[in-house]
């Protein structure tokens, strides 16, 4: 089995490179396309038209100057691999992807483009403490890689198949971990809401005369949510699993309502 892998923490990072050993002793045969650089919280992001270096680092692996997703479309559309990969796996990612931070995560962006793609997907992340949002925490990544080299055919079912019209997958799977293992067991998860009190957000001018921005990310993390919701069951040392529509869907409720407090 071929199996694609990404990250948004890039491509020399101790998660991917971890995944990566854990597969291929596995017995997969596993490609590399992943950022050059740290790409964390890009989302879904990519780039038309722009002239990306690609940087070949060994059998089978790449160094991409694009976001994950432009990864995997990469990957996919541009014939770096023999055939198409079986399945495409994203992360390991050094701190969690949790309910809303889906949104934000090039993490969950890559699989999200492998799902669009026709390939099914999962993302990978290791929860770190709040504290860690500022100051780095190291992670052992071992206990999570050997859960996806043992599950690739269960994850892989978990995404359903490709819709016969679109070619799209209807599904995608975000795992998340706790930090510390051994973990005490493995649970479908719903999705919390986090609350990300403690950013800020510096806007100054610097000696250039220009104005900058800088967000910078604090240690008041919240969440709340179902006891199901993903964020309380890696709190109580389980591995998360959810399973994601890869499509936005529309409230269907509205479709029939009363238009008539819009103005033209």
């Amino acid at each position: 089995m071929r199996i694609l892998l990404t990250n948004d923490d890039g491509f020399d990072a101790d998660g991917l490179q971890v995944l990566v050993g854990a597969l291929r002793a596995a017995g997969y045969e596993v490609w590399i396309v992943a950022p050059a650089s740290n790409r964390s919280g890009v989302s879904c992001s990519f780039a038309i038209g722009k002239a990306q270096l690609l940087q070949e680092r060994g059998a089978h692996a790449f160094a991409f100057d694009g976001s994950p997703a432009d990864c995997v479309y990469a990957a996919l559309k541009g014939g770096l691999l023999p055939s198409l990969p079986d399945f495409v796996l994203s992360g390991i990612n050094h701190g969690g992807n949790i309910g809303t931070d889906i949104v934000y995560s090039g993490t969950c962006g890559a699989a999200r483009q492998a799902a669009f793609s026709g390939i099914p997907a999962a993302a990978l992340s290791v929860e770190m403490p709040a504290s860690c949002r500022r100051d780095f925490c190291a992670a052992d990544f071992g206990p999570l890689a050997d859960f996806a080299a043992k599950n690739i055919p269960a994850l892989m079912a978990l995404c359903g198949a490709a819709d016969a019209e679109s070619g799209r997958m209807e599904r995608f799977v975000n795992v998340n971990a706790p930090l510390a293992a051994p973990y005490r067991g493995v649970r479908f998860a719903s999705l919390a809401k986090r609350i990300y009190s403690g950013d800020t957000v510096n806007i100054g001018r610097k000696s250039d005369e220009n104005i900058y921005s800088t967000c910078i990310g604090g240690n008041a993390v919240s969440a709340y949510g179902l006891a199901s919701c993903d964020a309380f069951l890696v709190d109580e040392g389980y591995i998360a699993v959810s399973v994601l529509y890869a499509e936005p869907s529309a409230d269907l409720s509205f479709c029939n309502k009363d238009t008539g407090a819009f103005v033209l």
